[in-house]
């Protein structure tokens, strides 16, 4: 017979407790079956593993060298069997959310999600929208210049875009003014790949001119300081980049059409999104667009 896991459970039982008969009830096998198994790995292997005591069996030099190893490799089996268990349990603990838009507010709206589910492992992701349908996350959150409607996604929201320059631009004399007005404009603009930037480019061109981007960001605190070092001007979500604007910085709402776009969510559909994976889910379907509304309007009164 061929070596494996049952035929040297078998005889480790069977060295251990030096009985064939009890090692076979031990086993809930028959003693004859018991005692072909151990017959076969002493044919397989060319040696005696066993030498009769009186009633008892005690383990030849072989024996005990058989003995050695076969310890060794079911404890490593059972090793095996514990990791990947744990990396099972692990696997069905974290989530991967991957944001495409919204990136800033989601360390802070996740505290409460940590705090409720705190056995929850995050794994936080940030790619562009190529990756958008990647098996690899279970949810992402992203923008759309239209609401999507899709068993694997839903609309959170819909924002408006606006205008930000520094206080002593002359484009905007009011608080309105239209994407023609900024042609000659230097942009400041996330970078392609990203669907603000696309949303962004599509806009202009629908206005007959191309944006003039003279730099690219889509940290909302870091466009704020280029505006306000009077770099150039930005086209960006009212509410969920609240953190763009400032004391020194003016701002304008477009009155052009489609100037919005929609926050969403999506899931991965090839598989069963895990349980943990499905308290996220609800969670941001059920508090984002609140929470936006309320972090907006604490830090700031534009609105």
């Amino acid at each position: 017979m061929k070596l494996n896991f049952t035929s040297l459970l078998y005889f480790q039982r069977t060295a251990e407790m030096q009985h064939l008969t009890n090692a076979a009830e031990s086993l809930h096998v028959a003693q004859p079956a018991l005692s072909r198994m151990i017959s076969g790995i002493e044919k397989e292997l060319g040696v005696a593993l066993f030498e009769r005591k009186g009633r008892n069996i005690k383990l030849t030099r072989d024996g005990e060298i058989l003995l050695k190893h076969a310890k060794s490799f079911l404890a490593e089996l059972d090793q095996l069997k514990t990791d990947l268990n744990e990396s099972k349990n692990l696997q069905q603990m974290t989530v991967t959310l991957n944001i495409e838009s919204a990136a800033q507010l989601i360390p802070v709206f996740l505290m409460k999600f940590r705090q409720e589910h705190p056995e929850a492992i995050l794994d936080i992701r940030n790619r562009s929208l190529h990756h958008l349908h990647s098996q690899e996350t279970d949810l992402t959150l992203f923008s759309s210049n239209e609401p999507i409607d899709s068993p694997h996604t839903v609309t959170l929201f819909k924002e408006n875009l606006i205008v930000i320059m520094p206080k002593d631009s002359t484009y905007a004399n009011g608080s309105r003014l239209s994407l023609s007005d900024l042609a000659t404009a230097k942009f400041i603009a996330p970078p392609k790949g990203m669907w603000l930037r696309k949303t962004i480019d599509d806009l202009c061109a629908s206005a007959g001119f191309e944006a003039n981007v003279v730099m690219e960001s889509d940290n909302p605190n870091t466009v704020r300081e280029f505006i306000h070092a009077g770099l150039g001007i930005a086209v960006i979500p009212q509410l969920t980049w609240y953190a763009a604007r400032g004391e020194h910085i003016k701002m304008a709402f477009l009155t052009d059409d489609k100037c919005y776009r929609h926050l969403n969510l999506s899931w991965h559909t090839d598989s069963q999104l895990s349980l943990v994976a499905v308290l996220l889910q609800e969670y941001i379907i059920d508090n984002f667009w609140e929470f936006v509304q309320n972090a907006a309007s604490y830090n700031s009164p534009l609105l």
